[in-house]
């Protein structure tokens, strides 16, 4: 018999009765942090994957940002690539920080409010891109 792993199960045994390897447990919010991350980084590459879909089809003039624009014109994709990275290791490990570390207002907003504005960015970038590529 093999150990199954359960979600916010109080006491030691899965639901057929078995016993739990308690490392194996998973509570709802390890899952809502996995999914803020995970949300993260997918928004952010939604965003990068329709600039760079976006800029070959239509150029560099259809991007509206000034900053990935001059980013883009000065350095090349590999810089873009590398400030999305570095985004989101920044937001990232802002969020686990903050969760790990602080309770209530503090959590919220360290860790909370840079995910939420990352995610945001992510996804209206990544649908005025597009936006653009389908015009």
């Amino acid at each position: 018999r093999g150990v199954s792993a359960t979600f916010d199960q109080a006491g030691r045994r899965a639901p057929d009765g078995r016993a739990v390897d308690p490392t194996l447990i998973v509570d709802r919010t390890t899952t809502v942090r996995f999914l803020a991350l995970t949300t993260l980084v997918l928004a952010q590459l939604f965003d990068l994957a329709t600039f760079q879909w976006m800029v070959a089809q239509h150029g560099l003039h259809a991007e509206l940002n000034p900053i990935v624009h001059d980013l883009f014109e000065s350095y090349g994709m590999a810089a873009v690539v590398g400030v999305k990275v570095a985004l989101i290791v920044l937001v990232g490990a802002l969020f686990v920080a903050a969760w790990s570390r602080r309770e209530g207002y503090v959590r919220a907003v360290a860790g909370g409010l840079p995910v939420a504005l990352a995610i945001a960015a992510g996804l209206i970038g990544g649908i005025t891109n597009a936006a653009t590529i389908l015009h």
